[in-house]
């Protein structure tokens, strides 16, 4: 196996971006209420609202007793010194015995208003009934001050104070909306930041760089067509390619693949192969019924083994829910022998399917090498093909070991699922055990991002998700529910007797 690069990398694929944003939509949320919270906190332990109570003066400067005014100049220059005078401790003193406080508990602040000899004078306090009464004191005795020493000036009340309603510093409420959307901003910004650096697989480029193995195909993402009462009952249906809702892509992939296979057998003379998978929910079983269902279709006569003995789920994908005499479970635990095996055709095709509906509970119960082998030796003068399910690489050893009795072994990895360090590690097993490893399938491939591509249109012609152009019309007999195996075309297979030693 080729070394891979291991160095985190920039993977922008948008599918995988949208689908992480909304399944971590919980964590932004939990992050506007975290946010929420922590203003209130806040304002409730370090806030202390304050209030200020304006007044507007107007100081004018007389020169004599003609009460004649000088110029603005000097009136300006005047109103300048007066912005010190109100601040004196003196005047606070003054103020705040005319009230009869011991101590003056506000802050008194001046301004000139640009180009003009108007001074604005305000006091603000915590309580604002305290602040305009401070204010009114400063206004009443402040002549006291300044009419011994600035006995030149005069001074003209142009706006009463009043007593303030509202807090005059900021409040954190006030930003509320900014704070918990900058919040839940910074929140997504690392959502996206994980997503777009996650060392996984997400797109067929640069799958050669990542991943220690060949690629023999891609799947390209298929909805599964759920009718409304089938997604009420959140029930779930199988993807297969004679499905009259498949659309060509989907079943485009599994031909292209097929032609993999075809080559393999023809050229190389291999027959059996192993389906496999790193972890759960990757697609493998789906993979393995779809890849014998387009080689029956071609003609061939194809055996499909159901050996996941941890979680089967053959049955379920073609919905077989009979009834059966033997499991493939009890061949492959000895307890039955390999001629008792009862094997399904799939309506009349030339697909023969060895269900198993059997869980192995003990995990100390290692499927046995020697029988593997030996059944596969039978069953191959018996089929062209013979297609094997097996457990993922990471749940359960058995893969590896049915891998050394096949011919190939795929890996199928589905797009941003698994990380490629675990990949290329379960290549190296496979590969270090013996397993003859073909190469890997990524499966759940969206297209890539397109403007026409959204609206239905691209440039191979009309694709549109809301019409039947793209999609295979195939007939379709059969109705939802459980399938009969008399209804669905399942039979004992006997004609071949695929059981024999002969």
């Amino acid at each position: 196996m080729k070394n891979r690069k291991s160095e985190i990398t920039f993977n922008f694929e948008w599918n995988s971006l949208i689908k992480d944003m909304v399944h971590s939509l919980w964590c932004i949320v939990l992050i506007a209420l975290a946010a929420l919270m922590s203003i209130q906190v806040v304002e409730k332990s370090i806030y202390t609202p304050m209030y200020t109570s304006t007044a507007v003066l107007v100081v004018r400067s007389r020169v004599g007793t003609t009460g004649a005014f000088s110029s603005l100049t000097a009136s300006m220059e005047m109103a300048n010194i007066f912005t010190d005078v109100f601040k004196q401790n003196s005047l606070k003193k003054l103020a705040a015995e005319n009230i009869g406080l011991d101590t003056f508990d506000g802050t008194i602040t001046t301004s000139l208003t640009a180009e003009t000899n108007l001074l604005n004078v305000s006091v603000k306090a915590k309580d604002p009934e305290l602040a305009f009464r401070l204010l009114r004191s400063i206004l009443e005795v402040y002549p006291e001050v300044t009419e011994v020493v600035f006995t030149d000036s005069v001074i003209d009340i142009v706006s009463e104070p009043k007593m303030a309603t509202f807090p005059s510093n900021s409040r954190l409420t006030v930003y509320r909306n900014e704070i918990i959307f900058l919040a839940m901003l910074l929140e997504g910004g690392l959502i996206a930041v994980f997503s777009l650096f996650r060392g996984t697989v997400k797109e067929e480029k640069g799958f050669d760089d990542k991943v220690g193995a060949k690629l023999l195909g891609t799947i390209a993402h298929e909805k599964p067509h759920l009718s409304r009462k089938e997604r009420f009952r959140r029930k779930k249906r199988a993807l297969l390619i004679n499905d009259a809702y498949s659309s060509l892509k989907f079943t485009e992939d599994y031909q292209k693949l097929c032609n993999k296979f075809e080559y393999l057998y023809k050229n190389q003379g291999k027959q059996t192969f192993v389906i496999s998978s790193v972890a759960e929910n990757e697609g493998k079983s789906t993979v393995a019924s779809n890849v014998s269902l387009a080689l029956a279709e071609r003609g061939y006569n194809v055996i499909l083994l159901d050996m996941d003995l941890h979680k089967p789920s053959i049955y379920k994908i073609f919905d077989f829910y009979d009834a059966i005499e033997t499991d493939w479970f009890d061949v492959m635990s000895s307890k039955t022998e390999l001629v008792n095996m009862r094997f399904y055709r799939y309506r009349k095709s030339g697909l023969i399917i060895a269900f198993n509906k059997k869980t192995n509970t003990n995990k100390k119960v290692m499927i046995n090498n020697q029988v593997v082998g030996s059944r596969l030796e039978k069953l191959k003068s018996k089929a062209d093909f013979i297609i094997i399910d097996t457990p993922p690489t990471s749940v359960s050893a058995d893969a590896v070991a049915i891998a050394e009795n096949a011919d190939a072994t795929v890996l199928v990895i589905k797009t941003d699922c698994v990380l490629v360090e675990d990949i290329n590690e379960t290549i190296l097993n496979i590969t270090e055990s013996g397993g003859k490893l073909e190469g890997c399938i990524l499966n759940n491939v969206y297209e890539p991002f397109t403007l026409f591509g959204q609206i239905g249109v691209d440039e191979r012609g009309y694709y549109s998700r809301s019409n039947n152009y793209g999609y295979y019309k195939v007939d379709r007999p059969y109705s939802d529910g459980y399938l009969r195996s008399n209804e669905a075309g399942y039979s004992y297979d006997s004609s071949d007797d695929i059981r024999s030693d002969k």
